[in-house]
């Protein structure tokens, strides 16, 4: 079983996770998906998200930042103003090395976000995928997503829109563990229930 550490990305933070982009670019690239092609603009996003304090960067033991996600609000883009009513959180550029990802970390990770959004006081854990990356829309249906609809954008090709019960837990006896610094070093998925 793996370990990993969890915790609120920094400014010191922003070239390993720029780097995480451009590995998820050059993997989306290789297996003939066009998404995430404009590397700059994703740079500049990527930032963004630091700089707000929505991003969160996952270690292995030895320090080295090999995941990233984002938590925060809605994309009024791609929801409603009625939707983003709702007591959800929002997951974005959420990414995994290639050589950790099948590990179970992902599994738990999502896990870890739907906690987080309980703890905000969130029924829904909420996303924003690529329309035409079906692998990704499959992905995120057997993790418990619920696809709601599809919405276009003329310049962006993000719109897929899915939703999980925040209260959903589904990582089975995991592979990896998570050591959430955010609560003060306690072991994930060993969380008391809220």
């Amino acid at each position: 079983m793996t370990t990993y550490h969890v915790r609120a990305a920094g400014e010191e933070d922003v070239d390993a996770v720029v780097g995480l982009r451009r590995h998820a670019e050059d993997w989306l690239r290789s297996a003939g998906i066009e998404q995430w092609t404009r590397s700059e603009y994703g740079a500049r996003v990527v930032k963004g998200w630091i700089g707000a304090g929505s991003t969160f960067v996952v270690e292995t033991e030895d320090n080295e930042i090999i995941g990233s996600l984002s938590l925060d609000a809605g994309d009024p883009t791609f929801w409603t103003e009625e939707e983003m009513r709702a007591p959800a959180l929002y997951l974005y550029k959420f990414i995994i090395r290639s050589d950790h990802r099948g590990t179970g970390l992902g599994d738990v990770l999502l896990d870890w976000s739907c906690y987080r959004t309980e703890m905000a006081g969130g029924l829904w854990l909420r996303l924003d995928c690529w329309r035409d990356n079906f692998g990704l829309h499959k992905y995120y249906l057997d993790r418990g997503f619920q696809y709601l609809t599809t919405r276009t954008d003329p310049v962006r090709m993000s719109g897929a829109l899915f939703e999980r019960p925040a209260e959903l837990r589904l990582a089975k006896k995991p592979a990896a563990y998570l050591i959430d610094h955010t609560l003060g070093g306690i072991e994930f998925p060993n969380i008391p229930s809220l």
